[in-house]
């Protein structure tokens, strides 16, 4: 069975943020800039609480075989016009979605707290491991094709 992440930890310091940003909303002169840096420490505090869990979650194997469903799903995102741009000039593949395994679905719950940068990432991946895949294909259809050439009389 795969590992559950836990969110709990996002979860509250999202909470915690919320809480800041209303009270924020209802503040006035000294009190803003106040409460602006302690909404400024605590979205640094919950990107470090995403960044870890991020880690915890590209250290599970998503690619474990399996006839479990849950272990099969997968968030698909479509890319942002910059996004695909970048992929395309970092591989010669226009991706316009990315499919990312996503077992515990946590990535789809935290998907507002998720960086463009890592979305960007995994579409560079995956495109790369695309290129790599047809490369082989075609030199197993040149090793054939040779080997069948060489073969007739």
């Amino acid at each position: 069975m795969a590992e559950l992440l836990d969110t709990t930890a996002v979860e509250n310091e999202k909470k915690a943020l919320q809480l800041l940003m209303d009270e924020y909303q209802k503040a006035d002169g000294n009190d803003k800039e106040l409460l602006m840096d302690a909404i400024q420490k605590q979205a640094a505090k919950l990107d470090a609480v995403c960044q870890e869990l991020q880690d915890k979650a590209d250290a599970i194997n998503p690619n474990v075989e399996s006839d479990d469903p849950a272990l099969k799903a997968v968030v698909e995102v479509v890319l942002t016009p910059e996004q695909r741009a970048h992929v395309k000039e970092a591989t010669g593949i226009d991706v316009p979605t990315v499919r990312i395994p996503d077992p515990t679905s946590n990535l789809t719950k935290n998907m507002a707290a998720v960086k463009p940068e890592y979305i960007e990432e995994r579409a560079i991946l995956q495109a790369k491991l695309f290129k790599k895949m047809v490369a082989e294909a075609e030199d197993i259809a040149e090793a054939e094709q040779a080997a069948q050439e060489t073969e007739q009389p």
